[in-house]
């Protein structure tokens, strides 16, 4: 995802604009989280690897935002799998975490730091190198209903994560009662550290009917195989309640998409990074 400079003319079409609180500092349930999907498809003749330099670029413009604490955190994150019948629609996302609906970059101060005196026609550039070859195609903003996430996230170490696209069986149905109980599975797992995290979300923008879902649930591990097998009975969830949940779950949700991706470059939350230190 991009500094708000770039993003200007989309954030004015929709008046301001994700797997969640912080990936990498343990959030209050009352605390909110909005999350900014901005979708990346590359320019005919442009890899991955094109774009990489462009969006390190944009790593280290966050960086500097969330040491100030303006954003809680900025990820890249490659397509491996999808369900999505058009599969090339999109090849990568970037993901802003902000606590407001609204993203805050860096200070000039922090951005004269990083790019001298010549900040202007250095982010010009950027953004013109940006937009050729890994043009944006589509965004999304996210509320966080409820997560867990491990207070040694490390992104390096937790790279997968598997995002379900989910819409409602019955528009009406109450969801959020399953919420806890879906929690307390995902806690019982990162306890036993099979997974890094866990989050439930509702799409707040651009949210209509046509979209085909409204909800996601992101889980991150260490391996894919981790990340899907997420389900089973552990500890002090047994095998019964396991069942019920699930089935619940089938009742209640209807997984309309579901996308693997590796996070591959990220910002580190300052405290994070303190106590990997100690």
């Amino acid at each position: 995802m991009k500094q708000p400079l770039q993003l200007a003319s989309i954030l004015l079409i929709f008046n301001l604009l994700l797997v969640v609180p912080s990936l990498g500092q343990q959030a209050s349930p009352k605390a909110k989280a909005y999350t900014y999907l901005i979708y990346h498809k590359l320019a005919p003749g442009y890899t991955l690897q094109d774009a990489l330099p462009i969006e390190r670029e944009w790593k280290a413009l966050n960086q500097a935002a969330v040491d100030e604490g303006n954003l809680i955190g900025w990820y890249m994150m490659a397509k491996q799998l999808t369900s999505n019948p058009d599969a090339a629609e999109y090849d990568y996302v970037t993901m802003i975490i902000s606590s407001e609906m609204t993203i805050k970059g860096a200070s000039p101060a922090a951005r004269t730091k990083i790019y001298g005196d010549s900040v202007q026609a250095r982010m010009a550039d950027l953004q013109k190198r940006d937009r050729t070859i890994a043009p944006v195609v589509k965004m999304e903003i996210w509320e966080t209903a409820d997560a867990i996430i491990s207070p040694g996230f490390a992104p390096d170490k937790t790279p997968i994560l598997v995002l379900d696209l989910i819409r409602l069986r019955d528009p009406a149905a109450d969801w959020r009662s399953l919420t806890g109980p879906m929690k307390r599975m995902a806690s019982e797992r990162v306890k036993n550290s099979q997974l890094a995290g866990w989050n439930i979300s509702t799409l707040m923008v651009p949210h209509g009917s046509e979209k085909g879902y409204s909800l996601a649930v992101v889980r991150c591990a260490a391996s894919l195989s981790a990340a899907v097998q997420s389900d089973g009975a552990t500890g002090a969830v047994p095998a019964a309640e396991v069942a019920k949940l699930k089935t619940q779950q089938i009742r209640t949700f209807d997984i309309v998409r579901q996308e693997v991706y590796r996070l591959t470059e990220f910002t580190l939350n300052p405290r994070s990074t303190a106590d990997a230190s100690r």
